[in-house]
Formats: structure tokens, C-alpha cells, sequence
């Protein structure tokens, strides 16, 4: 009889087997559940000294707290994507994670009271940070009144240069770097530097618009505005783009700035060489230039930008990280705990990345350490660190949005057009054609913008 039951099983002895197996396991782990090793916080970080550093301070904190963070590094083209699927499918959410400035505003659409994280202003201003952290650098994380972001770094940007080329030179004119105050200055001053084909005066990319924002935001412009208002069409931006262009576009001896690149070794091997004798240089670029260009040790020296007119803004920004608090995380205060403490810890902890990094830390304090006052061999023995802090306040606001990779891959496109449209017409109708230029790539970023409007519109 029981050979006939098993017969009569519409799947077979096997389904069945499993099944069974299943229950009883279901079963012995319902009596006998698993001591899960979960850590109290989990933490999301792209960059790989980032996490070694906050791995570090988590056992720290963990000897302290008897509370333990998991410190996990995502890839940076994945964090963005993984974590915007994780706060749509509430599945998963980091407790913290650090995102780059420039994709930021994505994360800060919609109601105040939907956004992913916690507005952390009522923290800074509980434990009296707030007033230690340059204004401006909160501007890319604050939405609406609410700061959704901790801003790891400022990154002032100078003007690198080879001071074994460019100060004798001055010199015998009875100059020096710091007397030229103006990019017109700059350029009729050291015009005698300039070889067509063999020596320019600046390295700027014209394949995309790293170097165009940097000078963009030195004339008070910008891609967004406060508010998520695109700009990148306004006359400040146009006025720029028609600066910029000709400087690398120009022909023969009128060219005075050009590239071998912006990243890639032949970057370094272009200022080793000489082929341009200045670059614009953010506080991490110049950790990168000791790196890869060790051949310039006690050649190169930093300065404040040239201004774009008398009297104007001496330096600019590029680059950027935040980190945030998710609004679902399981213990706010105990996440906060070690934001403050990674973020807002001793002067010596700055001090000693500092080192390491050459970025300076946006809290005031810190600054206060020995390692921002020592003199660096490699910058002709120039105080690194008390440049850098110098236009720390002055650095411009960075204002970020959803639609910013969209923004900026248009704007590359212009760069371009108005480039080839440079070389072949030269000046003659070239600002009216940057204007339009510029109208039709913001023109797309807007068609976007308003396909994909944002649910904000009611609180």
C-alpha cells in the first residue's frame, strides 16, 4: 500500500524528500537560532585610503563604545546605482556611506521628510561644530535649510608652476609669481616663456570641462545654482567659455596654453618636460604631482589663481566627498558618534592625513596642528598646508543636482564645438556661437529636467 501511495505522488519520492528536509531544518532553526555576528553600523566608502583609515578608527571606536562598524568598500561607479536601489527597495541601506560631491543632489529630491538621510545640522549645531566648518562647503550638501552632508574636504584650488623656469625669468624683470594678480597679467607677463610647440604657459583640457568649471566658479558661475537652477547658459558661463577657448585654441605663437592630458602619465610627463609650466592644482593634486612627478622635487612652488579681473576671487574649487547618515539608520546617535569622530576627531588625526594626502580638513580646528606649518621640500620649502588654509574661506560654493552628469556630459560636447569652431573661424562671430551653443546643450538638460520633474513640489 505504501509503494502504491508513493506511486500515486504526482512528482515523485524526491520533492518530497526535499520538502521534508526543509521543514525539519525550518524547524530545528526556529528552536535553535543562529547568533548572528551582525555589527551594530554598516558603512559604505568608494575610496580605498578611506576605508583602510575609517577600518582603523572603527576598532578604535569599538574598543571605546563596545559598539562595532562594518566599513565596507563599494566600487565607485557601483555606490551610487547600488545605494539609490537600496533606498528605493528600503533593502539594505548603509547606516553611513560617503558619495562624491558632484552626484550628490540626486539623493535630495523630493520632501524633506523622503529624503534618504538625516538633516544633520541640529547635530553640528548641538555639539558647537558648525561654526568650525567653512560656509561653502556645506553649500553642496544643504537642501531646502536641512544639511544632508558632512563635507570631508574644501579643495582650494592654486596655480602650480615651475618656479625653476618662471621665477629666475621674473626675476630679471624685477617680478615675482605673486605680483601678477590677474590671468592677464599671467599671460602678458610670462608671453616670453611661450614657444609654439614646444613651451605653453598652462595646461587646460579642451576635451572636456574640468578645467571650464574651475575657472567658472572663479567668475561666480556655475553648472546649478542655489536651488537646483541650472546656470550653465547665463552670461558668467559664456563670458568664460569665450575666454577660455581661445587660450588653447589659438594658432602659432598666440596659443598659450595647451594639453598632453588630464590624468594619464603623459599629464606629468608634459610639466617634468616643460611643455607647460603651470597646472591648476586642487589641494589633492598636489599629493599626485609628488607621486608621479618626483623629478620636480624643489622645482615647483603654489600660488593663488590669478584673478579673472582686478580684484577678483584668487582661487576656485574641483572635487569633493560627503558623508551621510541614512535617515533609516538603526542607531542615529551611535552613527553620528563615529561620523563625528572620523570627520570631527583631534587636530593630530587631521594632521597626520594631512600628510599623507596634502587635502586639508574643513574643520577649523584642525588646522591648528603642526603638520599644516611644516615646510615641504618638494614646494621649494613652501608651507603647504597655510597656502591651502589661506583661501580656505574664500573657496565658492559647488551646487549640485540629479541632473549634473547630464549637465556636464552636454557641456563637454560644447567644449568641443566651440574648439573646432575657434580653430577654423578664429574670433570672428565666436561668442555668438558659444552663446548658442551653450542654449542648446542647457536647452536639453532642461527637456530633461522637466520629463523628469522632481516630486518635491508639495511638502
Amino acid at each position: 500500500m505504501f509503494r502504491r501511495w508513493l506511486d500515486d505522488l504526482p512528482l515523485g519520492l524526491a520533492p518530497l524528500l526535499i520538502a521534508t528536509m526543509g521543514l525539519v531544518a525550518g524547524l530545528y532553526l526556529l528552536l535553535h537560532p543562529v547568533q548572528r555576528g551582525e555589527a551594530d553600523l554598516s558603512m559604505w566608502v568608494f575610496g580605498p585610503l578611506h576605508a583602510d583609515a575609517y577600518k582603523m578608527a572603527a576598532e578604535d571606536f569599538s574598543v571605546r563604545t563596545d559598539h562595532t562598524i562594518d566599513v565596507q568598500l563599494i566600487n565607485y561607479n557601483a555606490v551610487n546605482q547600488k545605494l539609490r536601489s537600496a533606498l528605493w527597495a528600503a533593502v539594505n541601506i548603509p547606516d553611513l556611506v560617503e558619495i562624491e560631491k558632484s552626484a550628490a543632489g540626486g539623493f535630495f529630491r523630493g520632501p524633506l521628510a523622503k529624503v534618504g538621510f538625516l538633516d544633520l545640522k541640529p547635530y553640528l549645531v548641538r555639539d558647537h561644530i558648525l561654526d568650525r566648518v567653512p560656509a561653502n562647503s556645506l553649500a553642496t550638501y544643504t537642501e531646502r535649510g536641512a544639511i544632508f552632508g558632512l563635507p570631508h574636504d574644501i579643495h582650494p584650488v592654486m596655480l602650480a608652476y615651475r618656479a625653476d623656469i618662471v621665477d629666475p625669468y621674473l626675476a630679471r624683470r624685477g617680478l615675482r609669481m605673486e605680483d601678477l594678480a590677474t590671468w592677464g597679467d599671467y599671460f602678458r607677463e610670462l608671453r616670453g616663456l611661450c614657444t609654439a610647440g614646444q613651451r605653453y604657459l598652462l595646461q587646460i583640457e579642451h576635451g572636456d570641462a574640468w578645467a571650464f568649471q574651475i575657472f567658472l566658479m572663479q567668475r561666480g558661475g556655475g553648472i546649478f545654482g542655489p536651488g537646483g537652477r541650472l546656470r550653465m547658459d547665463d552670461d558668467t558661463a559664456v563670458q568664460t567659455m569665450t575666454w577660455m577657448i581661445p587660450l588653447v585654441a589659438e594658432s602659432g605663437d598666440n596659443q598659450v596654453a595647451e594639453s598632453l592630458g588630464n590624468w594619464d602619465p603623459s599629464f606629468y610627463r608634459g610639466l617634468i618636460e616643460g611643455f607647460y609650466i603651470a597646472v591648476l592644482c586642487p589641494d589633492w593634486r598636489t599629493s599626485q604631482l609628488e607621486a608621479f612627478a618626483g623629478d620636480l622635487h624643489g622645482k615647483m612652488r603654489l600660488v593663488p589663481l590669478p584673478a579673472p579681473m582686478p580684484g577678483g576671487l584668487r582661487t576656485s574649487q574641483m572635487g569633493g566627498t560627503m558623508l551621510g547618515i541614512a535617515r533609516s539608520a538603526r542607531d542615529p546617535e551611535l552613527a553620528w558618534q563615529f561620523a563625528r569622530q572620523i570627520y570631527y576627531g583631534s587636530p593630530q588625526q587631521h594632521g597626520q592625513l594631512f600628510r599623507t594626502t596634502n587635502i586639508i580638513t574643513p574643520d577649523r580646528r584642525a588646522w591648528s596642528d603642526p603638520a599644516y606649518h611644516e615646510p615641504r621640500p618638494y614646494w621649494s620649502n613652501q608651507v603647504l598646508g597655510e597656502q591651502f588654509i589661506a583661501l580656505a574661506d574664500a573657496v565658492p560654493p559647488f551646487y549640485s543636482s540629479g541632473f549634473l552628469p547630464t549637465a556636464q556630459a552636454k557641456l563637454n560636447e560644447a567644449i568641443v564645438a566651440c574648439y573646432g569652431r575657434y580653430r577654423s573661424h578664429g574670433v570672428e562671430g565666436f561668442e555668438a556661437y558659444v552663446r548658442q551653443r551653450l542654449t542648446s546643450a542647457a536647452d536639453y538638460v532642461r527637456r530633461q529636467m522637466a520629463r523628469e520633474p522632481d516630486w518635491d513640489a508639495k511638502e
